[in-house]
């Protein structure tokens, strides 16, 4: 599949569920304005590029940077934020090793590099944040830095375009991955709290 059309699929995908009723559990606490407001952002802006320098940019790429700002903005508490930017900057830096890595050696490599990347990165965020503000941030943060850094290091060996294809189709998959993977977690968490309080419930009834 060529770079790109994963992107609109999962972001099809994700459409459908935010209109069928999924929107409390896959994206809680953000309006539906804003989701219509990312979402129409998105599909107006990613046709289009900026040349600067030499540089192609992707609008997507402009984008996701001022979602990101935005909802850092939102997130109350100094050392909150410090402590997301912090997990995004390490997000940034894993995602530009798995690249020079992967790029370096192909057998390592499942589906594609960059996809191998967000999968990657998403099970990271999975451990260390579990709610949809703060995730979508810190999967923004260090997609848009592994991606610049991935870029300017090798801007003489191929023509640079930041937030391409392939940039969106990790953004999405990321974050799609790391809202279901938490989802079906904490799914699970809660049906083995509840067997385990039905077991104690009943063995206590049974002692009685």
């Amino acid at each position: 599949m060529n770079s790109g059309y994963l992107s609109l699929i999962i972001l099809c995908i994700m459409l459908i569920l935010l209109l069928s009723g999924w929107k409390d559990v896959y994206v809680e606490h953000i309006s539906t304005k804003r989701i219509l407001l990312f979402f129409v952002g998105w599909l107006v802006l990613f046709p289009f590029h900026l040349n600067l320098y030499g540089w192609q940019m992707n609008l997507v790429y402009i984008w996701v940077a001022l979602f990101s700002i935005a909802i850092l903005y939102q997130i109350t508490g100094f050392l909150h934020k410090l402590h997301l930017l912090s997990i995004g900057l390490l997000l940034g830096s894993i995602h530009f090793l798995l690249q020079e890595v992967l790029s370096m050696d192909p057998i390592l490599v499942i589906f594609k590099p960059s996809l191998d990347a967000a999968l990657l990165l998403a099970m990271i965020v999975i451990l260390v944040e579990r709610h949809v503000k703060e995730q979508i941030a810190c999967l923004s943060i260090g997609l848009l830095m592994g991606d610049f850094l991935f870029g300017f290091v090798h801007h003489s060996a191929a023509p640079v375009q930041f937030g391409g294809p392939s940039f969106q189709d990790e953004w999405w998959l990321s974050v799609f991955t790391a809202r279901t993977m938490t989802i079906l977690l904490q799914t699970a968490y809660s049906g083995c709290k509840w067997m385990i309080r039905s077991w104690l419930s009943r063995r206590g009834g049974w002692r009685k």
